[in-house]
């Protein structure tokens, strides 16, 4: 077998070249100002939940669009067990983009908000304590989330604390408003 320089040489580089492609990461061009929008909203609006928690790890474009989250930081990520972690992360994406690219207007707040309730709602199939906890969410959102600066402010704000009956079962929720006022919500929607 001829182990001359020349080969050893060409191996060498052939193995370190196979390595950088195999580690290097995807590499993403910049974004006009209109293809970040088109791509910000196909990733919030057209993407199911789980295609954006896959595009979400990838983090493409991570110069220009704002990936963090706190899901839902201090309310429950699962509250009550339905898990709507992930909701709250597309939830967040949605208000940090649509105000870093100066098009967070309440249209399109309630676009996203109503987004993060069909979100949650795809979390929750058929279960209609689940739908009552998601519409508690959204009703956080919409009452708060202008002013907060995440999902989880807005629901922190709304002070959401569930009722229970004697023996455990879900009554209602109660939460603020904005004016400071209790509201009731029944435990079915």
């Amino acid at each position: 077998m001829d182990r001359s320089p020349a080969r050893r040489g060409f191996f060498a580089t052939a193995a370190a070249t196979g390595a950088l492609l195999l580690t290097a990461g995807t590499a993403y061009a910049d974004l006009s100002p209109g293809k970040l929008r088109e791509v910000t909203d196909e990733y919030l609006f057209e993407l199911s939940l789980d295609s954006f928690t896959e595009t979400r790890t990838e983090q493409p474009y991570a110069d220009q669009l704002d990936w963090s989250s706190d899901g839902c930081s201090m309310s429950p990520d699962e509250p009550l067990g339905y898990e709507f972690r992930t909701s709250c992360d597309r939830h967040d994406f949605g208000y940090r983009n649509y105000k870093a690219q100066d098009r967070f207007s309440e249209a399109n707040r309630k676009e996203i908000d109503d987004n993060f309730r069909a979100d949650m709602y795809s979390v929750c199939g058929s279960d209609l304590g689940c739908r009552s906890t998601a519409n508690i969410y959204y009703y956080a959102v919409r009452e708060f989330g202008g002013a907060s600066t995440s999902t989880a402010d807005a629901v922190d704000l709304a002070q959401i604390v569930p009722v229970h009956a004697s023996n455990g079962s879900l009554l209602a929720y109660r939460a603020l408003n904005a004016e400071g006022q209790v509201v009731e919500f029944g435990a079915n929607g």
